[in-house]
């Protein structure tokens, strides 16, 4: 079984691949692909305030 991170990293924010992927709602796939980079955007502001 493939997991978000596994269909994120090989497809990337597409959503209908995600979600064919997973066996997920393209809503839900979608909700999934926002968070992740919400994350990943803050980590990288985070990253780059300590470094100020």
């Amino acid at each position: 079984m493939t997991t978000f991170i596994e269909a994120f990293t090989k497809y990337g924010p597409d959503v209908e691949r995600i979600a064919a992927a997973l066996g997920i709602p393209a809503p839900e796939a979608d909700r999934l692909v926002s968070r992740e980079m919400d994350r990943r955007y803050h980590a990288r502001i985070r990253g780059e305030r300590r470094r100020a």
